[in-house]
C-alpha cells in the first residue's frame, strides 16, 4: 500500500521540482559595474530612444531636402460622352457648300477620349535658405541627443552610487546589530552570574530588538531602489541586480577660472541655444526672400485627344495634342510685402524671438559660469569633509574600543557605551555620505563642462 502511495506522489514531486527550477530560472541575477549599467541604459532607455528617433526624422529631412526641385507630375485620363454630337464646323461647311448635309450622329460620335500630363515646378530664392534650415535643424537634433545621452549617463551613475551608499549604510547597521547581539550574549551571561543588574540586561536586549525593524525597513527600501534601477536600465522585471563597485573617489582639486576659460564654450545647452538662434535667422532670411523676391512657376502640359472613339488608340497619328503648352510665370505677391500682412507679422515676431534668444544667451552664460564655480566649491568642501570625517572615524573607533573595554569591566555606564557607539556609526555613515556627495558633484561638473575630469 505504501509503495502505491509513493508511486502516486512521484508525479506531484516532479511537478513541484519543475516549478522550483522554473522559478529559479526567472529570478536571474545581473552583476553590474557602473560602466555596464551605463551601457544597458544607452541600449534600453525609452526616452533616449525617442530622442534618437527625432534625430532620425531630422536627418531624413536633411538628406532629402533637394526633393523641392522634383516637379509635381499629374497624369489624367478622361472618357466623356457629350450631349450634342453635331459637327461644330457644320455652319461654316454649309456656307461654303450649300449642298452640304450633316450626317446623322451615331452613338460613337458622342464619345471622346482625352489624356493629360501636367508637370509644374515653383522656384524661389527662399528654397536655398530652406536647405540651410533643414541642415541646422538636424545639427540641433544631434546636440539635443548628446545632451539627453549625457543626462542619462549621469542619472545612471548617480543611481548606481546611491544604491552603493544605501548598501554601505545597511552594512554599518548590520555591523552595529552584530556587536549589539554579542554584547547581549555577554550581558546575559553576566546577568545569570549576578555580575550585572537586570535593568542593564533589559536595556541591552531592547537595543537589539529596536534595531531589527529598522534594518528590515532599510532592506526593503534597498530592494525597491534596485528594482527601480533595473527598470531604468530596461532589465526584465524578475531580474535581481548585484552591484560591483565602491564609493572610493580619487579626490582632485580644480581651478574654477581655468575650467571656465577652457570649457565654458563647450557646454551643450549654450551650443543648442546658438544653433536655435542660427535656425531662426535662416528662417527669417527665407521669409524675407519669399516676401520680396519673385517666384518662378514652370509648367509643361500635354493634352492628347483621340479624334474618333473607334480609331486605333495605339496609333499616335490618331491623337491630337493641340491644347498642350509650356509656360513660365513670374509672380510677385504684393500683399506679402505689406508689414501688417500675415507673413510680415510673422517676420516681425521672428525678429523679437531672436532678440529674446540673444538676451537669454547672455543670461545662460552667466548662470553657467556661476554653476561651474559653485560645483568647484562643493567639491572642495566635500574633499575637506572627507578628510575630517576620516579622522573622526579613527578617533571614534578608538573611543568606542576604550568605552567597550570599560563597560565590560563595569566602570562605564551602558548609556555612555551607546553614545560612543552612535558616534562611531554616524562618523562612518558621514564618510560614505560625503564620498557620494563628491562623486555626485563631480558628475555634475563633468556635465556642466561637457568633458571628462577623471
Amino acid at each position: 500500500m505504501k509503495a502505491i502511495k509513493r508511486l502516486y506522489m512521484l508525479p506531484v514531486l516532479l511537478i513541484c521540482a519543475a516549478g522550483l527550477i522554473a522559478a529559479q530560472d526567472k529570478e536571474t541575477t545581473e552583476v553590474l559595474t557602473v560602466d555596464r549599467a551605463v551601457e544597458l541604459a544607452m541600449q534600453n532607455n525609452i526616452q533616449l530612444a525617442s530622442t534618437a528617433i527625432d534625430v532620425r526624422i531630422k536627418k531624413r529631412s536633411k538628406d532629402y531636402a533637394w526633393n523641392v526641385f522634383i516637379p509635381g507630375v499629374q497624369a489624367t485620363g478622361t472618357l466623356a460622352r457629350s450631349n450634342n454630337a453635331s459637327n461644330p464646323y457644320a455652319g461654316i461647311l454649309k456656307m461654303i457648300n450649300p449642298m452640304y448635309t450633316e450626317p446623322d450622329a451615331q452613338e460613337k460620335d458622342h464619345w471622346n477620349v482625352m489624356a493629360g500630363l501636367n508637370l509644374s515646378l515653383n522656384l524661389n530664392l527662399a528654397l536655398v535658405q530652406g536647405f540651410r534650415a533643414t541642415r541646422q535643424n538636424y545639427e540641433a537634433g544631434l546636440l539635443s541627443y548628446e545632451q539627453a545621452r549625457q543626462e542619462t549617463e549621469g542619472n545612471v551613475k548617480k543611481a548606481f552610487y546611491g544604491i552603493l551608499l544605501q548598501e554601505g549604510s545597511l552594512d554599518v547597521s548590520r555591523d552595529k546589530l552584530e556587536i549589539s547581539i554579542d554584547r547581549l550574549n555577554q550581558t546575559r551571561i553576566n546577568y545569570k552570574n549576578g555580575l550585572v543588574p537586570e535593568l542593564a540586561y533589559l536595556q541591552t536586549q531592547l537595543a537589539v530588538e529596536t534595531q531589527k525593524p529598522v534594518i528590515m525597513e532599510a532592506e526593503l527600501n534597498l530592494e525597491q531602489q534596485k528594482n527601480m534601477f533595473a527598470f531604468l536600465l530596461g532589465l526584465p522585471i524578475e531580474t535581481k541586480i548585484s552591484l560591483d563597485g565602491e564609493i572610493e573617489p580619487n579626490p582632485q582639486y580644480f581651478n574654477a577660472d581655468e575650467l571656465v576659460n577652457k570649457h565654458l564654450g563647450n557646454r551643450l545647452d549654450l551650443a543648442i541655444l546658438q544653433k536655435n538662434q542660427a535656425l531662426l535667422e535662416t528662417q527669417l532670411k527665407a521669409t524675407q526672400l519669399q516676401r520680396f523676391t519673385p517666384s518662378i512657376a514652370l509648367s509643361q502640359s500635354f493634352a492628347p485627344r483621340l479624334s474618333a472613339i473607334d480609331d486605333s488608340w495605339l496609333k499616335t497619328k490618331n491623337w491630337d495634342d493641340s491644347s498642350g503648352a509650356f509656360s513660365l510665370t513670374i509672380a510677385f505677391n504684393l500683399t506679402n510685402m505689406l508689414p501688417f500682412s500675415s507673413i510680415g507679422v510673422n517676420a516681425a515676431e521672428t525678429r523679437d524671438n531672436l532678440e529674446k534668444i540673444s538676451m537669454g544667451f547672455n543670461q545662460m552664460v552667466y548662470q553657467a559660469e556661476l554653476e561651474i564655480r559653485n560645483l568647484v566649491k562643493k567639491l572642495d568642501k566635500a574633499n575637506a569633509a572627507i578628510k575630517a570625517m576620516d579622522l573622526n572615524v579613527e578617533m571614534a573607533q578608538k573611543a568606542y574600543n576604550l568605552t567597550e573595554q570599560g563597560y565590560r569591566a563595569g566602570t562605564i555606564e551602558y548609556l555612555d557605551l551607546k553614545d560612543s557607539e552612535n558616534t562611531l556609526v554616524q562618523a562612518r555613515l558621514g564618510v560614505l555620505s560625503e564620498k557620494f556627495n563628491y562623486l555626485s558633484a563631480l558628475l555634475d561638473l563633468e556635465k556642466a563642462l561637457n568633458t571628462k575630469l577623471r
